[in-house]
């Protein structure tokens, strides 16, 4: 029983790590989009 809790925390933690990762990668997504375009905005 302990072995299934523990196998069930790690699938958990592995879930929210590639829900957070995936959260910075599409916000670093968008940071470079305004960045282009404020760039362009300047010229």
């Amino acid at each position: 029983m302990k072995h299934i809790l523990f196998d069930l925390f790690l699938v958990s933690l592995g879930a929210g790590i590639g829900v957070v990762t995936m959260c910075l990668v599409r916000a670093g997504s968008q940071f470079d989009r305004d960045m282009e375009t404020w760039k362009r905005g300047e010229k």
